[in-house]
């Protein structure tokens, strides 16, 4: 029964990711706000379904949600900003080889991922690399933005792997969005952005962020994160590119080469083999 919850939960977590992309681009404001504003909101959000926070009374035990949350904010922001410099299939597939990242990451502090979940893993980035390329139109600046986001990506899944036993997941949440949307702040500040002065439109669409991608597929994750490992659960959030991939089209009329579909077959055989067995 908790197997098929945990399923359950990463499905949901994976279809809500899935739409981030594309209200980051409908938004329209700099990647740097639209990051601070999902955040912000995603927290009054979260304390209204768990009203028990139990703030740690141990400073040292803080080291990891503000590290979670730097490295967060860091990914929001530097993906954020290359969606309007790639495509959504190119910046989504890019950010999303933090399942890469995450491997080695957790693999250095001790966490050995099975046979299986290497080979899935290569296989799902094989795919995301062919993917990337359907798009030759994208900038540069695009794709280092995006690998910028997979590698903080990965410090971040990680961190939040590793902290399960450290500090309560609630506390451990607010503690890391809280610090993300302060490293938000910061960069829409140093750039000039302003955070006020968007249409109604662009409002809505900050809270849609905060509530679907945010709440019900980040905040899952991390929750997730508590039970499963890191590397079945970052390969698996590798699905979001093939969703965010299938949206772009959808709505925003982005369209791929014949052989994108192929890839994105590729990528979730990848992801199959990934948590195969877990």
């Amino acid at each position: 029964m908790q197997r098929l919850k945990l399923l359950l939960m990463l499905i949901l977590a994976i279809l809500s990711i899935s739409s981030a992309a594309i209200l980051v681009v409908l938004a329209g404001s700099p990647g740097s706000v639209t990051a601070f504003w999902r955040l912000v909101l995603s927290i009054p959000v979260f304390l209204a379904v768990n009203r028990s926070i139990n703030i740690p009374k141990d400073v040292r035990v803080l080291f990891f949600p503000t590290t979670a949350g730097i490295a967060l904010g860091i990914h929001f922001v530097s993906w954020m900003e290359s969606l309007f410099h790639a495509s959504v299939a190119v910046s989504t597939t890019i950010v999303c080889t933090h399942a890469l990242f995450s491997a080695i990451f957790s693999a250095a502090l001790g966490e050995t991922p099975r046979p299986n979940q290497i080979l899935g893993v290569i296989i799902a980035i094989v795919g995301v690399y062919y993917l990337s390329g359907a798009d030759p139109s994208s900038e540069p600046i695009g794709v280092v933005l995006a690998l910028i986001g997979a590698v903080s990506g990965g410090v971040y899944f990680t961190t939040g792997r590793f902290a399960r036993k450290k500090i309560d997941f609630s506390a451990y949440i607010l503690l890391t969005y809280a610090s993300a949307a302060i490293v938000a702040l910061l960069v829409s500040l140093l750039r000039g952005h302003p955070l006020f002065g968007y249409s109604a439109e662009t409002w809505v669409y900050f809270l849609l962020l905060a509530i679907i991608p945010m709440t019900l597929g980040h905040t899952l994750i991390n929750y997730i994160l508590r039970y499963m490992k890191v590397v079945p659960i970052t390969a698996s959030v590798i699905g979001e590119s093939v969703g965010a991939t299938i949206l772009a089209y959808l709505v925003l009329h982005q369209s791929l080469q014949p052989q994108a579909y192929l890839y994105m077959f590729v990528v979730l055989l990848g992801i199959v083999l990934a948590i195969r067995g877990r």
